[in-house]
């Protein structure tokens, strides 16, 4: 006999969505289970959405025995759901031409520093990051130049995708050395 399940989870990992899916199915077919279930919603969203959707699937193999990760899953799962059809929306507008790149935000801040490129940025354009690592770095900028609840407020909305990262980790403890030292 098969093993849908373990099957789905190689080709998943292979980055072969649609036949992980095929398989998640026939192990759902076989057994009704939630997190068959879950496999299932994951390879829908690895079709729309793959980065993210890998990040969730390592997170949930990652956690699967943890009797709560079905209710955390649809917390995270929504959660990026939610982002990615704001990211669909603003594409649209980013498409009318107002946005910069990172790349063209760190020139701009090495010719007139953070705060006044940073200025620039919220008073009249976008600034589009799709790098980790880049916007980790940005978020750091933002600590070290005084923007503390604009980056306590960036890491509230992404601490489901962060939460394990270590430069994550360092940035909130440096806000949190922020607060700690303002309240002194």
């Amino acid at each position: 006999m098969q093993n849908y399940k373990k099957l789905g989870i190689e080709h998943f990992l292979k980055k072969d969505f649609q036949t992980a899916k095929i398989y998640f199915s026939l192990a759902y077919e076989k057994r009704k289970n939630k997190r068959l279930f879950n496999f299932i919603l994951l390879c829908d969203l690895a079709l729309k959405f793959p980065k993210e959707a890998i990040l969730l699937f390592e997170f949930y193999l990652e956690h699967y025995s943890v009797n709560k990760i079905d209710k955390d899953f649809e917390e995270i799962f929504k959660t990026i759901e939610t982002q990615n059809e704001k990211k669909l929306h603003n594409k649209n507008e980013l498409e009318d031409g107002y946005a910069l790149n990172y790349q063209d935000f760190l020139k701009s801040e090495q010719q007139i520093g953070f705060k006044k490129s940073f200025e620039n940025i919220i008073n009249s354009t976008k600034l589009v990051i799709d790098n980790r690592d880049d916007f980790l770095d940005f978020l750091e900028k933002l600590v070290d130049n005084g923007y503390k609840d604009m980056t306590l407020n960036y890491i509230e909305n992404v601490i489901a995708h962060f939460w394990a990262n270590e430069k994550f980790i360092k940035i909130q403890e440096k806000l949190i050395g922020f607060k700690s030292e303002n309240k002194a």
